[in-house]
């Protein structure tokens, strides 16, 4: 039959978009294989969610299982009933010429008895066919006949069991489509789905883009763009042109990239001028409800344009169980606010106070607080600010008061007690001890001693703060302290927060028994009154006390009794969890438990960074690299204490850079680089002549093991006894001490001298399990423990016996399971190194492992790279000189 209307066959093309550069969705084409058991799938998402290519990907992807595809994009000019159903036959067609002439022909006749009587001969002719079939309709948001959806809905609800029906919309299809029968027979795919996942972005940052973004440029990437396909891929370009630091100027990048026209262009240009002004003013809020709204935008057609920006998908997502709060995506929002900046200045000052005060009678003062500043209502800003820092500091939230101060003008600051004490707080937690001392001296220079007089609880603090700064001058620092306590009573924070810092003074100058009293005082007090900031503080030094002294079970149960009690008083994310996450995590890597020691590591940083606590997230470097270690991943750990490192020097971190440095020159040595590790001795000066003090341990523990690794055994005798003889040494560096004393004496033919330092070593790490300080020591250890097991002697019974068994039998089935060191390179390099072996090309290994030409060439590179060559035969050479199998398993 002829159409009455010329056809635009592009319209029912399968969209073939999909190119070799281009990320495989694995997930997700496994959701689409299984639905095509289902009669129908619905994807509905936002501009740029991938929709098209997903479908196009995955139809391209199984072009070997002859799977027959119908297509048809929509347009607005498609509205039209009759124009409808003849693109949707059409599209049918297409593909199974058999379907669809009889419908044609009663659509284009008179149409007795309507719509209906040609979508039933529609679905006979589908069903007489026999042919199974996929149908995709694409961009069903433009169909706004109520109509065309009513003729749709009798379709999808007498499908033929023979074809499977897939419709994309920018709107949610389920509103679009109500009344479908047998909803719970639909697979429905939505922007959750559609997102990119981390390593998807990284894979198309880095192989597709060709990036060679960092760790941290792709997470900033990744937090910048939340998954959002287009998104992602706009900005990878922005960044391939402008450098990876452009990540950092998110306005600068929605401006002078594609975003712009993309979010003019595909979205607001379509919206109502009453959607639109919504949209503008509360994309100024980072959350919003359906009340805040009305109180801000004063539309009384609030709730209507909310449920309306929902159902279109407008970058908008709902972020609580309850559905009441809600979020723009960062990217729209920052284009939304750029909008409102432009065109009506004042707009923002008037929204932020009106947020302000509603959230402020909900009795929300955090965000009233941040409302008023971004409002410029100063004065009712530092009022909540003065009412609320003590207690965020108690809960270690540093980073929120951080944020606020910065954005009051600094004449009301300096005219604050108050504000420059938070100021103190906060740099003292990063151990800037000069930008701390920089704000005491203001406070001292500005206020009269009456002045301080009548805030004595103010003036306690002042004082607390001080002697944190003068904690190298031991007498003065107490002294501060104690003055300090005779000002307030012991119910008030700061009376707790006095007896935890004379302890932490004391552990510094090395008096661990002094210090252990006063962290137990200072605990009671700390429960009793309930700050949780000098509690946990007082948990993590006593905690580090008791691993130091090799009581790794009651550290254990210690730290865990913290958790408990910080989780019921502050909540599950309350920033001091750190704090005990990051004690727990050296206990579990003193006890060999590697994977929970990275794991504790990972989650006590996440909680530094977010709270702004650096002085303890170091150590969680260290303990992450040192587990990194364990695994064999000797490239990685060393990148990670390489960043602590940067960290300690960035954050000018008190006291921290050498304790850093003396990690770095630690795992050198458990890498068996004696000269690397011999850069922190000679940096520091460090020699057996030395007089040692109660601090500072771990540096004699690590020279001492440098002089035995040298050869120098009776030098090293000499020397570990002379730190043994310090009153603060305790059960951790004591054992390594005795496990190098044996070694030592073993190599100076003593094994009767050898065995009994080895007991005394296998009987305190077997009663607590401290098994890392053996493997540590593997490379001699093996030789060590065997000679002690098959050489008679007068010191060991069945307890350092069986222990030493155990160390050695863990030796045996390490080595057989794993292979010693870090893989160098990755499986799929192995594979590509195994390709280029047998002579083939970069266009032969593409199609083999059905991967990009680029993302090859990208193997190849690295491959030159870790390999230290300059060609493809000589990568080959040095595999086989390294002994690196490049057989594909």
């Amino acid at each position: 039959m002829n159409n009455p209307i010329e056809l635009l066959e592009t319209k029912y093309c399968i969209n073939h978009i999909y190119r070799q550069r281009a990320i495989a969705r694995e997930k997700l084409f496994g959701i689409l294989d299984d639905s095509m058991s289902s009669k129908l799938t619905f994807i509905s998402a936002p501009a740029g969610f991938g929709k098209t290519t997903l479908l196009s990907s995955w139809i391209t992807m199984h072009k070997k299982r002859s799977l027959t595809a119908s297509w048809l994009t929509l347009e607005a000019d498609d509205n039209e009933e009759n124009r409808f159903w003849i693109y949707f036959i059409s599209a049918i067609k297409s593909t199974i010429p058999e379907i669809g002439e009889k419908s044609l022909n009663l659509l284009s006749a008179s149409r007795i008895g309507g719509i209906e009587t040609m979508i039933t001969v529609l679905i006979n002719e589908i069903l007489e066919s026999r042919k199974n079939f996929l149908f995709i309709i694409e961009d069903l948001h433009v169909i706004k006949n109520r109509l065309i959806f009513n003729g749709l809905k009798f379709f999808i609800n007498h499908m033929p069991y023979n074809i499977h029906l897939i419709l994309t919309s920018r709107l949610h299809i389920t509103s679009q489509l109500s009344g479908i029968v047998h909803q719970n027979s639909i697979i429905e795919i939505g922007e959750n789905e559609l997102k990119f996942s981390k390593k998807e972005a990284a894979a198309y940052a880095n192989e597709i883009m060709e990036l060679k973004l960092t760790y941290d440029q792709l997470t900033r990437l990744y937090e910048l763009t939340e998954g959002w396909p287009v998104g992602l891929q706009i900005a990878a370009l922005y960044c391939k042109h402008k450098g990876p630091e452009s990540l950092s100027d998110i306005e600068t990048m929605i401006f002078q990239s594609n975003f712009a026209a993309y979010f003019m262009e595909d979205i607001l240009n379509s919206q109502s001028p009453a959607l639109y002004e919504f949209l503008i003013k509360t994309s100024l809020l980072d959350v919003f409800s359906l009340e805040l709204c009305q109180a801000v935008t004063n539309m009384e057609s609030s709730g209507d344009l909310l449920r309306q920006a929902l159902e279109m998908n407008l970058f908008l997502s709902c972020f609580d169980q309850k559905e009441e709060w809600y979020r723009y995506h960062s990217l729209f929002a920052t284009f939304l606010r750029k909008k409102a900046y432009e065109n009506e200045p004042e707009l923002a000052k008037d929204i932020y106070g009106k947020a302000a005060q509603w959230y402020e009678l909900k009795g929300y003062t955090q965000e009233a607080c941040t409302c008023y500043l971004k409002a410029q209502c100063y004065e009712k800003a530092i009022y909540l600010i003065e009412q609320n820092s003590s207690p965020l500091i108690y809960q270690g939230h540093f980073t929120v008061i951080e944020k606020w101060i910065e954005s009051v003008p600094a004449q009301y600051v300096f005219g604050n007690i108050r504000l420059m004490l938070d100021y103190v707080w906060i740099y003292l937690t990063r151990h800037k001890i000069s930008d701390a001392s920089y704000y005491i001296e203001l406070i001292e220079n500005k206020y009269e001693e009456e002045a301080l007089n009548k805030q004595l609880d103010m003036k306690g603090e002042y004082l607390i703060a001080k002697a944190f700064i003068k904690m190298n001058h031991l007498e003065e620092s107490i002294q501060l302290l104690k003055s300090a306590m005779e000002l307030v009573d012991q119910f008030n924070p700061n009376y707790a927060a006095a007896l935890m810092s004379i302890a932490t003074t004391y552990i510094v100058h090395g008096d661990n028994w002094e210090a252990e009293q006063y962290y137990l005082k200072a605990l009671t007090a700390s429960l009793k009154i309930g700050n949780l900031y000098s509690a946990a503080y007082s948990w993590g030094g006593l905690g580090m006390m008791l691993t130091c002294q090799g009581r790794l079970k009651e550290g254990e149960i210690l730290y865990q009794e913290a958790e408990k009690y910080l989780k019921e008083k502050g909540g599950n994310s309350i920033p001091l969890l750190g704090i005990i996450y990051s004690g727990l995590s050296e206990i579990f890597y003193l006890k060999n438990d590697i994977e929970l020691a990275a794991d504790y590591s990972d989650k006590a940083i996440q909680m530094f960074e977010q709270s702004g606590i650096f002085d303890i997230k170091n150590n969680c470097y260290v303990i992450k690299a040192r587990s990194l270690l364990a695994k064999g991943k000797d490239h990685r750990a060393i990148e990670v204490i390489n960043k602590a490192l940067i960290l300690s020097e960035k954050e000018n971190t008190y006291g921290f850079k050498r304790h850093i440095e003396y990690c770095r020159a630690r795992i050198f040595l458990d890498m068996g680089d004696i000269e690397k590790a011999e850069e922190f001795i000679e940096q520091y000066q460090l020699s057996p002549t030395d007089n040692l003090q109660k601090y500072n341990l771990h540096d004699y523990v690590l020279l001492a093991e440098i002089l035995v690794k040298r050869e120098e055994y009776e030098n090293a005798l000499l020397y570990i006894d002379k730190i043994l003889k310090l009153d603060s040494i305790g059960g951790l560096y004591e054992t390594q001490l005795e496990i190098l004393k044996s070694d030592a004496w073993l190599r100076l033919s003593k094994p009767e001298s050898a065995f009994t330092e080895l007991h005394k070593a296998l009987i305190k790490c077997r009663n607590e399990n401290y098994l890392r300080l053996f493997i540590n020591y593997e490379t001699r250890m093996k030789s060590i423990l065997t000679e002690f097991l098959t050489k008679e002697n007068t010191v060991s019974d069945n307890r350092s016996i069986m222990y030493a068994k155990d160390i050695l039998n863990y030796f045996k089935n390490t080595s057989k399971n794993t292979v010693k060191g870090d893989p160098l390179l990755t499986k799929r390099e192995l594979e590509v190194l195994k390709l280029i072996s047998s002579g083939a090309s970069n266009e032969e290994i593409a199609q083999l492992l059905y991967i990009s030409i680029s993302t090859v060439k990208s193997h190849v590179l690295n491959l030159f790279t870790k390999l230290e060559v300059n060609s493809r035969s000589k990568a080959v050479i040095e595999a086989e000189k390294r002994g690196i199998n490049h057989t594909i398993y």
